[in-house]
């Protein structure tokens, strides 16, 4: 089977199974367009399709059914490769053995759906890459492991994180914003509410485009910026705490008060507020996965500062930091 052969089908497998991109689906009505075979190819693929009932478990040979189907076509001296195998279409054998042949690596695809609302939650997928979801983020994943394939469409924001071994390409979207994993640990920030949506790598390198865009890539110790409404890209220094909704690590390097406070509050969900002229005061300081009561206990014996809590406020105050 040559290239043109197997681009052609793999675009009508997607068409039918409902996977294909709006670019795949012009360049399929742009071939049908071409003759009345290539349109007929196409509705009696997806009739046999629409017809076929597959069994859970089949054993079926599609190296040896390429290689009968192939004989077949050069017996005949036929140079076109679309024959007229649909002249048969009727028996049942051959319906489920094309359906098999042809959309079977489709048909492999898993599919999940996960809505993180007041907790993180981490799923690990059958690859074992990892999905951490933060607060009020959600996912629809698909993967298809045949195809070494995998989306994960992202309102949110969550921790991606690809195992070394790197068996399936994993794309991400998020509301127009496309990002490709190039096996890595990275962090996406793709609040559907907010204009800028952020991506930081902690390990490795992705790439971030639009359809429209070529977009820019970018590797460990970089964030970058995408602005959803005239869709452009900027690269700056990654923040060092961009996990830490999953990990509970910090590192702050001469942070306000007010920086620090904001990111405790994102990470344990907690309101905390600042009384007195505190705001300002400047920390360097590190946590490795403590608990909110020590983090705050650290910070109020440096800075000189008191920790109260009212009707669930947590309260720092103080008449300014030493």
């Amino acid at each position: 089977m040559n290239g043109a052969t197997e681009h052609i089908e793999d675009l009508i497998g997607r068409y039918i199974v409902g996977e294909a991109t709006e670019t795949q689906i012009r360049e399929l009505e742009e071939w049908c367009a071409l003759s009345p075979d290539n349109q007929k190819y196409l509705d009696d693929a997806r009739l046999i399709f629409e017809k076929a009932t597959l069994p859970g478990e089949v054993d079926f040979d599609t190296e040896k059914a390429w290689a009968s189907v192939r004989s077949q076509i050069d017996g005949k001296g036929k140079t076109h490769f679309f024959f007229p195998m649909w002249s048969i279409a009727a028996s049942v054998v051959l319906v489920l053995g094309l359906s098999l042949l042809f959309f079977k690596p489709w048909l492999q695809k898993e599919e999940f759906q996960f809505v993180s609302e007041n907790e993180v939650q981490t799923h690990l997928m059958p690859d074992r890459t990892e999905i951490a979801l933060n607060r009020q983020s959600e996912v629809s994943i698909t993967y298809n492991e045949r195809r070494k394939t995998g989306t994960i469409r992202l309102e949110g924001e969550a921790l991606i994180s690809i195992p070394e071994d790197k068996k399936v390409n994993w794309t991400v979207e998020a509301s127009g914003l496309l990002i490709d994993d190039i096996g890595t640990v990275f962090q996406v920030n793709a609040n559907p509410a907010k204009t800028i949506f952020e991506v930081s790598v902690i390990e490795g390198m992705v790439r971030l485009y639009t359809k429209e865009t070529e977009g820019i890539t970018i590797s460990a110790g970089e964030k970058a910026t995408f602005n959803r409404l005239d869709a452009t890209f900027a690269k700056v220094e990654a923040d060092p705490n961009a996990a830490s909704f999953k990990t509970k690590n910090f590192d702050f390097q001469e942070e306000s008060l007010s920086e620090i406070v904001g990111k405790l509050q994102e990470v344990y969900g907690k309101t905390i507020v600042l009384e007195g002229p505190i705001e300002s005061c400047k920390l360097t300081v590190a946590f490795e996965n403590e608990s909110l009561e020590t983090i705050l206990g650290i910070i109020s014996e440096t800075l000189g500062l008191e920790v109260q809590t009212i009707d669930e406020r947590i309260i720092i105050k103080g008449n300014g930091c030493f």
